[in-house]
């Protein structure tokens, strides 16, 4: 991934338990309707903000930091011409470093009460640990429940808070998950490359494993960066965990998955490694890694970051194996309640999030599917017409259509711990000899016993929302 332009001058790498975000901000009951230092009720400030951003635009002005994390600047960048010119006495400072880094910054800030961005990103994996944090504007107050309808339903749920009452983000973008793979190597060994005939010929294991077959050369090319990722791909929506917070493993295939990744391993055909390391980056580009999944946020890292030359290489089609439509991160923003311009923060939430023009703007220019819906209808050219880099293909009219069949799934703090363990369980699993029915179970000890000091924390922040009966 690119470096940043800007970079934090400082960040503090101690995470913090997210339970202290919880208590900033507001007051001893939590309510959002307490009154301001002035005497004024935070349900009146809001209405103030949201009628100068709809009524009085030149009305705004300052300076307001926005934080984040690469390849976001680059959307911000690419569309803050047209917010300049319907708030035009406004100046934004992007700061942006890596995800880990800015969250990191993020949590530290929110906890101390000050030193965090007017307004932040905030990673689809993260979303949970900060829904129910008073240390974050509550969105409503300044109109954005007017919004709500216009917004992906699955992504609205996870920035609301547990009791359905606050709002503590606007969903950006969706990740609706492709299959991404090189069309050079499939033509090569023989295989189809339209999106429609790979996935016919990819919609059982047995037509998975005849082309893991045909693109692996032993030792020289590989079909997956790692055999456990299409395990990983069955829990992309991080539905860990059901409402009572029972960890929920078994699933539609699971076993058959593990023991056709066990196959993959097996056979030399992954190169057994992280899709996110140096040596899957440069096989990507070289094709010597033929295929990966990832959110449709993936195309734009290929065509910037990972293979820009690599246009007429890769095609994209739906997940193998039969697997349903899935959705892999997205982002949201968020304004903490630290900021001194909120007239400010929330035109530029707005404008960037809440109108066709902006989102469109950033899709074009990063790949960055947007979760506001009306921007689909406004430019269906974005999301209908081939690509010149996937050879003409289409991947964003797939992906448009696994975006609205994502369902609503419960989002916990622990989904991003029990993510991690998706891969060194199964690899652990692996090495060991294990069956598939092991490996789940190795998998469910690994994750309760990770996750047993965040699950405490889980309960408490649904205790104190009013929402955990015992």
């Amino acid at each position: 991934m690119r470096k940043a332009k800007r970079i934090i001058s400082a960040v503090m790498t101690m995470a913090l338990s997210m339970s202290m975000l919880a208590g900033c901000g507001g007051g001893d009951d939590g309510s959002s309707s307490s009154s301001s230092s002035g005497g004024t009720t935070t349900e009146e400030q809001g209405a103030a903000i949201a009628e100068a951003v709809e009524n009085d635009a030149e009305s705004i002005s300052g300076h307001i930091e926005v934080g984040g994390w690469p390849s976001g600047d680059d959307g911000f960048e690419a569309v803050m011409d047209g917010f300049n010119a319907v708030y035009p006495n406004i100046e934004v400072e992007l700061v942006f470093t890596d995800t880990t880094a800015h969250h990191q910054a993020l949590q530290t800030a929110l906890a101390a009460g000050t030193g965090a961005p007017d307004v932040a990103m905030v990673e689809g994996a993260y979303i949970s640990q900060y829904r129910d944090s008073m240390a974050l504007c509550d969105l409503n107050t300044m109109g954005a429940a007017d919004l709500k309808d216009d917004f992906v339903e699955f992504k609205w749920d996870q920035a609301t808070s547990s009791d359905g009452q606050r709002l503590v983000a606007i969903p950006w973008d969706l990740g609706p998950t492709l299959y991404y793979y090189r069309t050079d190597v499939f033509e090569e060994c023989g295989l189809p490359t339209d999106p429609e005939e790979v996935a016919d010929l990819m919609s059982t294991w047995d037509g998975v494993l005849q082309v893991a077959e045909a693109v692996s050369i032993p030792g020289e090319r590989w079909f997956l960066p790692s055999a456990a990722y299409p395990y990983q791909w069955l829990f992309i929506n991080r539905d860990y965990y059901d409402d009572d917070l029972n960890l929920i493993l078994e699933r539609e295939g699971d076993l058959e998955c593990l023991e056709n990744c066990l196959k993959i391993r097996e056979n030399g055909w992954d190169m057994n490694v992280d899709m996110w390391s140096t040596e899957a980056y440069a096989a990507y580009a070289a094709g010597t890694c033929v295929t990966v999944a990832a959110g449709s946020w993936f195309s734009g890292f290929l065509k910037t970051d990972i293979d820009p030359d690599g246009a007429g290489h890769w095609g994209a089609t739906v997940l193998p194996a039969g697997m349903p439509s899935t959705n892999w991160g997205g982002s949201f923003l968020v304004i903490p309640e630290q900021s001194e311009n909120k007239e400010a923060a929330w035109a530029f939430v707005k404008y960037m999030l809440a109108t066709s023009e902006a989102q469109n703007g950033m899709f074009k220019a990063i790949d960055y599917f947007p979760a506001y819906k009306p921007a689909w209808d406004a430019a269906p050219e974005l999301y209908v017409d081939g690509d010149d880099y996937f050879g003409g293909q289409a991947p964003n009219a797939i992906a448009t259509k696994i975006a609205a069949e994502v369902p609503v799934v419960n989002n916990t703090i622990m989904d991003t711990t029990a993510e991690g363990y998706l891969y060194s369980s199964f690899n652990a699993g692996a090495e060991a000899g294990d069956t598939p029915e092991q490996i789940r179970e190795r998998l469910g000890e690994d994750i309760e016993t990770a996750c047993a000091e965040l699950k405490e924390q889980q309960i408490q922040t649904l205790k104190d929302a009013g929402v955990w009966e015992e």
